[in-house]
């Protein structure tokens, strides 16, 4: 009986307070919940994929190259996620990063090689919902062969030095 009357009268606060549970947007400001259905006061992060501001590469990175930062600032002592967007043929040459370097992929296929040159006969692929470390220090280079959508989160600063330079 206690429980029965609990239970009715939570239905009863939850119908009077005015909050409506949405299936797209739950929102209830007097109980803290935001539009995006996080608690108030929360720092809470969201990214919709077809609203991504993408924006160029910076020069030191190939061409063809996309990016948008999704969390942090790759340029400072923090955790950062970035997304990169790619064009077919795209090759970044033997590098390195001075912080292990976490990479998924999330479309089309990237190959991963080891060494102080780009061997193509030593590449490993990788695809859609994959995932690998790069450890800090460690000589390596990037390929695609087509298009492709990659994520790499880790903590900054984050740069690539080129073993070599064109």
């Amino acid at each position: 009986m206690r429980y029965a009357v609990l239970l009715l009268s939570l239905t009863l606060l939850a119908v009077n307070s005015g909050c409506a549970a949405s299936q797209t947007k739950p929102s209830c400001p007097e109980a803290g919940v935001t539009e995006a259905g996080f608690p108030a006061g929360e720092t809470q992060l969201a990214s919709r994929a077809d609203e991504i501001a993408w924006v160029s590469c910076p020069p030191t990175l190939p061409a063809g190259c996309e990016m948008a930062v999704l969390e942090g600032d790759p340029k400072r002592e923090m955790l950062f996620t970035v997304r990169f967007r790619i064009g077919s043929e795209f090759e970044m040459k033997p590098h390195w990063h001075p912080r292990n370097e976490r990479v998924t992929i999330l479309e089309g296929k990237i190959g991963v090689g080891f060494g102080d040159e780009v061997d193509r006969k030593n590449v490993t692929w990788f695809g859609p919902g994959d995932y690998y470390v790069n450890a800090k220090d460690a000589h390596h280079f990037v390929l695609a062969d087509g298009p492709a959508v990659l994520q790499v989160t880790g903590i900054g600063p984050w740069k690539a030095n080129f073993l070599e330079t064109d």
